[in-house]
């Protein structure tokens, strides 16, 4: 008995896990419509194989679809095809609505097929996992398997590296930038009290308290008035505090300052990367690459746009993309086209002699080949083309002569090439990167809309002048400042102090009230007072860290680990709330793996709320 209840618990444990991971990637995002496609998103003999698929299985032919995938499969390899993610997104939709009607082992089914259509594509896997896991959920190593089988899949495949990436990227630059405003803000409530008191001290004969406060407030607000942002006014404040400061706040708010300054270079970039996935040229670049069928739905939309005959990578595809369609008098246009762009690359000549190769005319694709390997001696396709159009020739002396260069040169690639005919080449993931990052003027413009909303009156041009800004404001605080009138806190009362007014009670500075208070005592070693505004001091750390955790470390003196965990909090409520704004499906295939299921997120909040209480209780027993 002890061993069954072992088991049952054993095998919970697993189902709670299997769950928790399963949240991060497997929730497919329902369709806002039904998936369909064209003769334009497919290549015909690709969409006419899979109609007559549909149908042997909706006949309940299952040897007979079999049979039709492996043609296909076959017909898809001569053609340099390795997936068809389109026909699989179908059938996962219909998986979908299977489980949203109780039938897993129909779900279960269209999961196994949607992953032999498309075996490179994490979404099937993803989704088998899933409907693994609804069908077993106390059984959960096949869903598991699965999902590290996606899991794997994604990290091999650019564009859900891509996506998860720019994804973080984003949620990292909002969290930084949250917790830059609400470290500001505790810099200014904390430290403007001792700014007025210091000039209290300064000019009291001529103003009292509530005047200063007055002239305070109105020049940190006088910028509002102006039509600046908020957060310029936090970096007018900053300057008024700077003196004030700690080592580490003075750390952290040079290092915003530089962040800033530095827009004009970084976020361009970033922009470029976040909306990249809304350009047809990159998706079409993922999609040959993937060796996806696909890519035929995005050769004509990117045919569309102006100039991208000049952009040898796009034009690239394109001539891929046709020669895979079997379209080779077009596809020749094009590569002779990307010949005069780029004379010196192997991969433009090797695939040019190819689709000579597929016309027959294999004199011309010997001299391709030739001038390929002329430019690159190492190019083993180059060499395995050559011997391939050298049996056509007759000639299999020189064909195995080049077999066997091939081999010398990539044995692995040799090995594992299964197609029929010439073996093309692709450019590296580099390339897709590097056109990831690319700006455009569009992209410019909302760079420059961002920082002028968030740094009004700066522009993106003049970003750099913010660190002179800062700087010019810190230096004339410093003037108006003199030295002796540098203030802190009492550590009795709170009180604000300035040098000349501050009492010593061993080694902690107090005002003069306190200090008298504490020398009528009948008891000097009664530290009752100390005790009290401690106390008062881990209440407020703890009340503080509820809304805003992180906040609570500023109290004691933790300021660069309360910033980090405020970045984090700011990063985790801004996915949770707006997630379905920005992380949208990239493509249009009919379901996409949803990155951050809500219910992780707030068990994440849930862990973080944990481990600063934690946190702030040991920092409270330490200081006690």
């Amino acid at each position: 008995m002890k061993i069954f209840r072992q088991k049952i618990i054993l095998q919970a444990i697993l189902a709670v896990l299997a769950d928790m991971m399963l949240l991060l990637s497997v929730q497919a995002a329902e369709p806002n419509a039904a998936v369909s496609f064209s003769t334009q998103q497919l290549p015909i003999w690709a969409e006419t194989a899979w109609s007559k698929y549909k149908a042997q299985r909706a006949a309940g032919q299952t040897e007979a679809s079999a049979e039709t995938l492996n043609e296909v499969r076959k017909q898809a390899s001569a053609q340099g095809i390795q997936g068809f993610d389109l026909p699989a997104a179908v059938m996962i939709q219909e998986g979908e609505g299977a489980l949203s009607k109780g039938n897993i082992g129909k779900a279960v089914e269209l999961g196994e097929a949607a992953r032999q259509w498309s075996p490179d594509d994490p979404n099937s896997a993803f989704f088998l996992a899933k409907a693994q896991f609804d069908q077993h959920p106390f059984s959960p190593v096949a869903a598991i398997g699965n999902y590290l089988t996606g899991l794997l899949t994604a990290m091999q495949d650019f564009w859900f590296s891509f996506y998860i990436v720019g994804r973080l990227v984003l949620i990292f630059l909002v969290g930084l930038l949250g917790s830059f405003v609400l470290f500001f803000v505790f810099l200014l409530i904390r430290y403007l009290p001792l700014l007025v008191h210091g000039l209290h001290e300064g000019v009291g004969v001529l103003l009292n308290r509530p005047a200063i406060w007055a002239l305070v407030l109105t020049l940190l607000l006088t910028p509002w008035f102006l039509g600046t942002s908020p957060v310029f006014i936090l970096f007018v404040g900053l300057c008024f505090v700077w003196w004030f400061m700690t080592g580490s706040e003075r750390l952290i708010s040079a290092s915003v300052v530089a962040v800033l300054s530095l827009s004009v270079i970084w976020l361009p970039v970033s922009s470029s990367w976040l909306k990249a996935d809304q350009s047809p040229e990159l998706l079409l670049l993922s999609q040959v690459v993937r060796g996806n069928a696909d890519a035929s739905g995005w050769v004509s939309r990117v045919e569309e746009q102006s100039g991208y005959d000049k952009n040898w990578p796009v034009l690239f595809s394109v001539a891929l993309q046709k020669k895979r369609e079997g379209n080779y008098v077009d596809a020749l246009e094009r590569y002779q086209q990307l010949q005069k762009l780029e004379p010196d690359r192997s991969i433009i000549l090797n695939n040019l002699g190819n689709v000579y190769f597929l016309m027959h005319q294999y004199d011309d694709a010997v001299a391709y080949y030739k001038l390929s390997i002329s430019k690159n001696p190492e190019d083993a396709a180059s060499h395995y083309n050559l011997s391939l159009v050298y049996r056509e020739l007759l000639r299999f002396n020189d064909a195995e002569q080049e077999y066997e260069s091939a081999q010398r040169i990539n044995p692995s690639l040799i090995r594992s090439y299964t197609g029929t005919g010439p073996m093309d080449e692709l450019f590296s993931k580099a390339i897709l990167w590097q056109v990831a990052f690319s700006n455009v003027s569009s992209e410019d413009a909302d760079s420059k809309k961002l920082f002028e909303m968030i740094m009004r009156p700066l522009t993106l041009e003049t970003s750099p002048y913010l660190i002179l800004f800062v700087a010019g404001g810190v230096i004339a605080m410093r003037l108006a400042l003199s030295r002796k009138y540098t203030a802190t806190h009492c550590t009795l009362c709170g009180r604000p102090i300035c040098f000349h007014c501050q009492r010593r009670i061993m080694d902690i500075k107090t005002c003069s009230t306190c200090w008298r208070n504490f020398k009528n005592v009948k008891r000097k070693s009664d530290l009752a007072q100390i005790k009290t505004r401690r106390r008062w001091i881990f209440r407020m750390a703890r009340l503080i860290s509820i809304p805003f955790p992180g906040a609570g470390h500023y109290y004691f003196g933790r300021e660069m680990k309360g910033f980090i965990i405020q970045a984090v909090y700011v990063g985790l409520l801004f996915t949770f709330f707006f997630g379905n704004l920005f992380f949208r499906a990239p493509t249009e295939r009919g379901a996409i793996v949803s990155l951050v299921g809500f219910s992780l997120i707030l068990f994440m909040i849930g862990i973080l709320y944990l481990l600063v209480f934690f946190d702030i209780l040991r920092l409270s027993y330490d200081k006690s």
